[in-house]
């Protein structure tokens, strides 16, 4: 049997937008956010989906909430599937942060075991991620599993699911309100879909030919 794990990154912050570290700290969706939102929750309404969880930080809740009451069905606010926290440079851009921690900035973009300052490493967030995954799988073989949470959790499991080297990763991206798909048939994991925001007025081509990213909201 098939089991499905579909990932939303929550919709757009201020911090998001304004390319800030957020990861512990607690910023709701912007007025655009919402409307992502609510696109994602149409979006769902004809999908089957046996078990919802949620990042306990209140922009994943947010978006989660329209969902929920579109879909009938109560999430599960899981604390596993929270965003990395980066420690000092929490609520700072990566402009702030290279200013003033520019050696330590290098390292931890280099290096997935070294964390910000006061803050957790990149390995330590897909090590959590991956314990989440062991255990979902396990207890929903078979089912859909949808989770509602952020660009560097989805990302940090993919990478570990699928052996993918870091350098690598910075091809794919996670905007803010899109929808990925993994499956898993028989012990294969299969990305069926990625970062896909269509339902958000990104259509694959335009008139003018511009494609994915033309609206892109950090």
């Amino acid at each position: 049997m098939t089991t499905r794990f579909i990932f939303v990154r929550h919709g757009e912050t201020d911090s998001s937008r304004e390319r800030r570290f957020a990861g512990a700290t607690d910023v709701e969706l912007s007025a655009h956010g919402r409307e992502q939102a609510e696109h994602l929750a149409k979006r769902l309404r004809a999908v089957r989906i046996d078990v919802i969880h949620v990042s306990p930080l209140i922009r994943c809740r947010q978006t989660a909430e329209p969902i929920t009451e579109i879909t009938g069905r109560k999430a599960a606010i899981v604390d596993e599937i929270r965003e990395c926290h980066f420690g000092e440079w929490e609520d700072l851009t990566i402009a702030e942060v290279a200013q003033k921690w520019p050696e330590a900035l290098q390292s931890w973009v280099g290096d997935d075991t070294i964390p910000p300052p006061g803050g957790e490493c990149w390995a330590d967030l897909g090590e959590r991620m991956q314990t989440w995954w062991d255990a979902a799988l396990q207890r929903y073989d078979g089912r859909t599993v949808l989770a509602v949470t952020h660009g560097g959790p989805i990302m940090a499991l993919t990478r570990r699911l699928m052996g993918i080297p870091r350098e690598a990763m910075d091809a794919f991206l996670v905007d803010t309100g899109s929808v990925s798909v993994i499956t898993v048939d028989n012990g294969r994991r299969r990305i069926r879909a990625w970062n896909d925001t269509t339902h958000i007025g990104e259509p694959l081509m335009d008139a003018k030919g511009h494609g994915y990213g033309s609206r892109r909201h950090a």
